[in-house]
C-alpha cells in the first residue's frame, strides 16, 4: 500500500468523521500518510494491520524509554 500523493508506505489511523460512516459500510477505514498527511480510505483489514503495527511501535518505544531511565535494572 502506497500513498497516492508521495508514494510513502508509512501510514497511521485517522480519526473518524461523520462522512466516513458510509465508507464503513463498504469496509473502508480512513488512514493518513505520515509523510505528506494525505487522508485516504483503505480496506478495513489493511487499517487493522496499520493499527497493530502502531501498537507494537509504541510498546517498543515505551520499553526503550524505560531501559534508558532505569539502566541499573537491566540483567
Amino acid at each position: 500500500m502506497e500513498c497516492k500523493l508521495c508514494g510513502s508506505t508509512k501510514f497511521r489511523i485517522s480519526r473518524l468523521r461523520v462522512g466516513d460512516l458510509s465508507a464503513l459500510l463498504f469496509l473502508e477505514y480512513p488512514v493518513r500518510c505520515r509523510v505528506c498527511h494525505k487522508r485516504e480510505l483503505v480496506n478495513f483489514f489493511s487499517a487493522f494491520r496499520i493499527r497493530r503495527a502502531d501498537k507494537r511501535r509504541h510498546a517498543e518505544e515505551r520499553r526503550r524509554k524505560y531501559r534508558e531511565a532505569n539502566p541499573a535494572r537491566q540483567a
